[in-house]
């Protein structure tokens, strides 16, 4: 199938197949360009970005990177941030310009996490347990960051939505904090060959047999048998009691119909849920500054803001 990419998102839209398909010289040019995504930030006058040490699922340490706007009032909302990276790699770095606008565009106080990587030792459920764990933390100590624990909301990318989403099952489950909202950019929720999988073969973010797979070493292996539904929460058949979602997929991402199928649940669930189909972006697009980002970004503020009760206003 021929693709548009949306003006500014080309190496975003092709970043996939380069890597895969490219020259060396190609596969060069594309990581610079993910690494110019990455750096180019500028933290706004006023704004504070902090690195603390928490205990995390197992107690081990665990890094947490807290965003504070200038201008924040008294009490004020906190939205805890899950970077993505395939469970197997990423980091608070990448998060930096998504943080720092979600902060200022709310404004709250953005944490993010830094969970545990998958490899052959560590798997399901310690990155959930991780997130878990900083979740229960920033409740426990939102007072002291200056924020409201009756207003936290959950935002993650690629790995970190599936984590997110992962996350607020087991929260309602377990009795843990009510959640305002949340945000699932771009989630892996299924293990089947969607019909988007299928349109986009170029675009596939993972080339390699199931069981060598970054869900598998996520998951720990695989066995062919459904996982726990909050490894991958597409597989959960009783969505009730979740509270506001915000789903975000974008046109040419092999897992658009991850997040249509499950936004389709939630909503036939009775769960308030939004759903915007980013038009010719790939996956992951919201690490490109570019228009498209800036009005997405700006959708999720205001989403925020109406669930955590501030004023609203134009976006």
């Amino acid at each position: 199938m021929k693709v548009k990419p949306y003006p500014g998102y080309e190496y975003n839209v092709n970043l996939y197949t380069i890597i895969a398909e490219g020259t060396d010289e190609e596969k060069a040019a594309a990581r610079e360009e993910q690494r110019r995504y990455i750096s180019q930030y500028t933290l706004p006058e006023g704004m504070s970005m902090e690195d603390i040490t928490i205990a995390g699922g197992d107690g081990q340490d665990m890094k947490l990177r807290v965003y504070k706007p200038a201008g924040l009032p008294e009490n004020a909302p906190i939205l805890m941030e899950v970077h993505g990276g395939g469970w197997i790699g990423g980091n608070l770095d990448i998060d930096n310009y998504r943080c720092i606008s979600l902060a200022a565009g709310t404004p709250c106080i953005v944490v993010g996490v830094d969970y545990r990587l998958s490899n052959a030792e560590v798997h399901y459920p310690a990155p959930l347990m991780d997130c878990y764990a900083a979740l229960l933390w920033i409740e426990a100590h939102a007072a002291e960051l200056g924020g409201d624990p009756a207003r936290i909301a959950l935002h993650g990318t690629s790995a970190g939505a599936n984590l997110c989403a992962g996350l607020a099952l087991y929260v309602r489950d377990h009795s843990g904090p009510d959640l305002s909202l949340v945000v699932l950019n771009c989630p892996p929720l299924y293990l089947e060959s969607t019909y988007s999988k299928q349109q986009f073969p170029q675009f596939a973010l993972n080339t390699m047999a199931k069981r060598d797979s970054a869900e598998a070493i996520y998951l720990g292996g695989y066995d062919g048998k459904l996982p726990s539904y909050y490894a991958f929460p597409g597989y959960c058949t009783d969505l009730d009691g979740l509270g506001p979602h915000f789903i975000i997929v974008g046109e040419y991402d092999t897992l658009r119909d991850d997040g249509l199928m499950y936004a389709r649940k939630l909503l036939e669930a009775g769960v308030p849920c939004e759903i915007l189909s980013a038009p010719r972006v790939g996956h992951g697009f919201c690490v490109v500054d570019a228009p498209l980002t800036r009005w997405v970004h700006s959708g999720i503020c205001a989403s925020l803001r109406r669930e955590f009760g501030m004023d609203i206003i134009d976006f």
